[in-house]
């Protein structure tokens, strides 16, 4: 996993980052088979680095296209060259796992949200295309997204975020972690920040989404991962894109893309899921 990481700009603060590929799930669980099937891992390539890929983490939302975060497949002064897609495995380094499927995506068959913004970063979204459809089965399941039709801030509601990456002792761990959360409201979100900061900003766009977690939060190696409602539904709500410090030791709620925000964007690429 690469570690870059980009400066959060609009705080003004060397600490506060946008992850390029690189949270991680702290004090996280270690997942079991068909607990998270619709949590791909991703391997981005990129030019200056072609054998060090930024780790990221994705959401199945059909049997073609994967949801992640538009900073997983854009990095600064280089290009992307690919992405290895690795779906329906727990461990995923373990290819004789039941679901385990892996595939190679072409640069051009990825999405950057044409308004995506590495300062605020605002619609930190992207999209992948398979070369193939995916074989949806118990190991591997479609994530479902928010009703467009139907506003909901999700406040106070539990969700699940997960992905693969480094463990609270700072070391990589190929087997899926998860935690369980709690969403809270982008002012109180603000508050907290603006307190840790001792600033008033406006610092939550309508576009993010925040947590909250005494369990644990999303630090390197699962950016562009899910946060689904823990309520069976499947729902994908946050994707997994920014916090405070790159060692994750401040307990500040971490920031997600709020994906009923961009429903019409994903359709628009992707046609009716």
């Amino acid at each position: 996993m690469g570690l870059l990481v980009i400066l959060f700009c609009l705080l003004l603060s060397p600490s506060l980052i946008l992850s390029q590929g690189d949270l991680r799930i702290v004090s996280g669980s270690a997942s079991k088979p068909k607990q998270f099937p619709y949590q791909v891992s991703l391997h981005c390539y990129f030019r200056n680095s072609p054998d060090a890929p930024s780790l990221c983490g994705g959401t199945i939302i059909s049997p073609r296209w994967i949801l992640t975060a538009a900073h997983c497949l854009q990095e600064p002064d280089t290009d992307l060259v690919k992405v290895t897609v690795t779906a329906g495995a727990v461990n995923r380094a373990n290819k004789s796992e039941p679901g385990f499927i892996k595939m190679v995506v072409k640069e051009e068959d990825t999405i950057v949200h044409h308004l995506f913004d590495r300062n605020t970063v605002a619609n930190d979204i992207g999209l992948i295309r398979l070369p193939n459809d995916l074989r949806l089965n118990a190991y591997v399941k479609a994530a479902k997204l928010p009703n467009p039709k139907v506003y909901n801030s999700y406040i106070g509601r539990a969700g699940v975020t997960s992905g693969w990456g480094l463990t609270a002792r700072g070391k990589l761990t190929n087997v899926l972690q998860y935690v369980h959360v709690r969403i809270i409201s982008n002012t109180a979100c603000e508050r907290k920040w603006n307190t840790f900061l001792k600033v008033a900003r406006k610092l939550m766009l309508d576009s993010f989404l925040c947590i909250d977690s005494k369990a644990g939060l999303p630090c390197r190696g699962d950016s562009g991962g899910p946060l689904v409602l823990n309520d069976g539904s499947l729902t994908v709500v946050g994707i997994v894109s920014h916090g405070y410090d790159a060692k994750c030791e401040i307990p500040l709620p971490d920031v997600y893309t709020r994906v009923s925000n961009f429903t019409d964007w994903i359709e628009k690429h992707t046609g009716r899921l």
